[in-house]
């Protein structure tokens, strides 16, 4: 018989795989590796309680049946299922849905455009800064949905290539996705692995953020200096002729949304030190249903629902690997491996996260890691965990932006120009990626080195 650890490892490589090379569904390859775990663990689960309770007498699995049944599936459900962290997400899924079709996003788009007077390295900058600035308060892919049809509309009204732009904003986005709590999934698992509030992300990692989105502009300006024309005086007029009203249908509903909006920000900041983010993200998407005046069963019709199943498939599939150990194994590798050293260790976690990700999709990195990190806090070198929380989130984040297939932005902007019939050039994305992958990865790790001398980020409360 397979060891039940092996045997958890194969199935996570397995699904993983399944998931990269985009054989089936993404969410179906996840729900089916949840559900093996599942039943490979029902299959076992008498002689793995008998082998708990030896191990640990005082162990609470002595006080569950010695079969599997409801009332195990529901501990182990518990267990880990982050369910603070689903209801984030699916809060989430529903404001940027509501605030999208407000119209509110495109305005301010469209009075960035116009700020540039068709100069097109202006235009980059400004579609640029508005991205990073979009996806601090969404997400990657709500804001790479928006100005990604955006960059289609201004790039075809000055007669320019529009591939420059939406790589620039792909990665500008990735970039984003480090800064607040709300800005990539894998912010939201580790905000809800260690209750860290809104303000810390602003705190330790917009820093690290706005260095690099200076770096990004004055690097993907450089690459793209030949696609960078200056387009035909008629053309201009065209672009200054837009009225950014004609992108709000409604204003009532648009002046709510952008109060809304607002007010969740400030609910984060005031609330989310006391854990209590998902509560305002619920009451925040509650609010934005009432009075939006969006019927909620269009609403719910349009919302991603795979999203939800695909991340239960991976809690899944990851916390398989954490009842056998696995991860375990690994965070004391690493301990044994730096022998306690933070600096070693912090630049590892930045690397080894960074490139994964480059390769495989960065929410099942960020939840493999988790619980490696919360071990490297403990155990006989326990390090300055708060360090290795922010190396984990640069590293997964922005080794995103290593392939075009490696994060939602990437794929999403390559998904628009071919529906748009002007795909990307793979091999321009792929080079400007590398180059920046590189410089983020290692601006992050000189970031980190740094604030473990300077300034120590701090531990989470709750860890």
């Amino acid at each position: 018989m397979i060891p039940p650890a092996v045997f958890a490892i194969i199935l996570f490589i397995v699904i993983i795989l399944l998931i990269m090379l985009d054989v089936i569904d993404h969410t179906v390859a996840a729900l089916i590796g949840g559900i093996i775990a599942i039943f490979y663990l029902a299959l076992i689960w008498p002689q793995w309680r008998q082998l708990i309770i030896d191990l640990d007498p005082g162990s609470i699995y002595q006080g569950l049946p010695p079969i599997f049944n409801a009332t195990v599936f529901a501990f182990f459900f518990n267990k880990w299922v982050d369910l603070p962290t689903l209801i984030i997400i699916l809060s989430m899924l529903v404001i940027t849905e509501i605030a999208r079709d407000s119209g509110l996003f495109q305005f301010i788009a469209i009075n960035a455009i116009k700020l540039s007077r068709g100069d097109t390295r202006k235009l980059l900058a400004i579609f640029c800064i508005l991205s990073f600035a979009m996806t601090t308060v969404l997400t990657q892919i709500t804001t790479m949905l928006i100005m990604g049809a955006l960059a289609f509309l201004a790039c075809d009204a000055l007669e320019i290539n529009p591939a420059p732009f939406l790589i620039s904003i792909a990665l500008v986005s990735n970039v984003g996705g480090i800064t607040s709590l709300i800005a990539s999934v894998p912010a939201m698992l580790i905000a809800g692995a260690t209750l860290y509030s809104f303000a810390w992300f602003i705190v330790n990692m917009m820093p690290l953020g706005l260095l690099l989105l200076g770096i990004t502009l004055f690097v993907v300006i450089r690459i793209f200096r030949n696609d960078l024309i200056t387009p035909r005086r008629a053309r201009i007029e065209d672009l200054m002729e837009l009225d950014a009203w004609e992108m709000v249908p409604d204003r009532p509903i648009f002046y709510r949304t952008a109060i809304l909006l607002i007010a969740i920000i400030i609910g984060f900041v005031l609330l989310g030190s006391a854990g209590l983010t998902f509560l305002v993200a619920l009451g925040g998407a509650l609010a934005f249903v009432v009075l939006s005046g969006i019927r909620p069963g269009q609403l719910f019709r349009e919302i991603e629902w795979s999203a939800l199943f695909f991340f239960l498939g991976l809690f899944f599939l990851v916390g398989l690997l954490e009842e056998f150990y696995v991860l375990e194994a690994i965070g004391h590798a690493i301990q044994l491996l730096t022998l306690g050293n933070p600096f070693f260790a912090t630049t590892l976690m930045v690397w080894i996260t960074g490139l994964t990700s480059g390769f495989v999709d960065n929410i099942p990195v960020t939840l493999t890691f988790i619980p490696v990190v919360k071990i490297l806090g403990t155990g006989p070198f326990p390090m300055p965990v708060g360090n290795l929380w922010a190396a984990l989130l640069a590293g997964a984040v922005l080794g995103g932006c290593l392939t075009p297939i490696a994060s939602a932005a990437n794929v999403l902007a390559v998904t628009i120009a071919e529906k748009e019939e002007r795909p990307l050039p793979r091999n321009r994305f792929l080079f400007t990626g590398v180059i920046l992958t590189i410089i983020y990865l290692s601006c992050s790790t000189l970031y980190m080195l740094l604030r473990l001398v300077v300034f120590p980020i701090t531990p989470p409360l709750f860890p």
